[in-house]
């Protein structure tokens, strides 16, 4: 009896042993985590697009920019303030060719924000760009006319058996550029149409030459290729 006695006691000592150490270890560890300072979120905001994009920009010398815009009028009057405006600033990478997104403004009236955009950019494309030049005085900027230069590798025919001034949407087509006929046609839209048409230029055989007279030599084209 008293061995069965001395068993039971054996066996408490060591539980209540084990209990303790237990214990310890536990106010070790919260200890430890009140001590250790929180560390920051694993998450990183990073920029916006935008400023990322555009200090890349600045502090490149790979990059050119240009404008891509689209005016549309509501009336018979002529002048600028009966137009919309949209513009689109990119970056063009003088060696891979790619165009990052700088900048827009969305069909404004506002001649002032139009200037603001493009008083760093010296290249300006735009669907008969020849109609409005005077309007935003770019005639000693380096210009690019998406239809004139489009006349001839579009080929559509008039009633004389001439290639006519293609359409912005028969542009679009002919490149293979996909869009929503439906959706409304604003200014906004049209100059990224622009935007899809050059890049479509830059790549075709007979207009990759256009596009990259006008990006490396400066070359303004407002008339009809041959």
């Amino acid at each position: 009896m008293s061995m069965i006695y001395i068993i039971f006691i054996f066996i408490i000592i060591v539980v209540a042993f084990f209990c303790i150490k237990n214990f310890k270890i536990k106010q070790s560890i919260k200890s430890e985590n009140i001590r250790k300072p929180i560390s920051p979120s694993r998450k990183i905001v990073n920029k916006t697009d935008f400023s990322t994009k555009y200090e890349e920009l600045e502090l490149s010398k790979n990059y050119k920019k240009i404008i891509f815009f689209s005016l549309s009028n509501n009336s018979v009057d002529t002048s600028l303030n009966s137009f919309y405006i949209s513009a689109i600033k990119v970056g063009f990478n003088l060696k891979t060719g790619d165009l990052i997104y700088l900048e827009e403004i969305k069909n404004t009236t506002n001649l002032q924000e139009f200037r603001a955009l493009s008083k760093d950019t010296t290249h300006f494309v735009s669907y008969n760009i020849k109609l409005h030049n005077q309007l935003l005085n770019l005639e000693d900027k380096v210009q690019l006319c998406t239809m004139l230069t489009n006349v001839n590798i579009v080929g559509i025919k008039n009633s004389h058996g001439r290639n006519r001034w293609p359409k912005l949407f028969e542009i679009s087509k002919f490149y293979g550029i996909k869009f929503n006929s439906s959706s409304k046609f604003n200014t906004l839209n049209k100059a990224k149409l622009n935007i899809q048409i050059f890049q479509k230029m830059l790549k075709h055989p007979k207009t990759s030459i256009i596009i990259r007279e006008f990006i490396f030599n400066n070359k303004t084209f407002l008339n009809e290729i041959y």
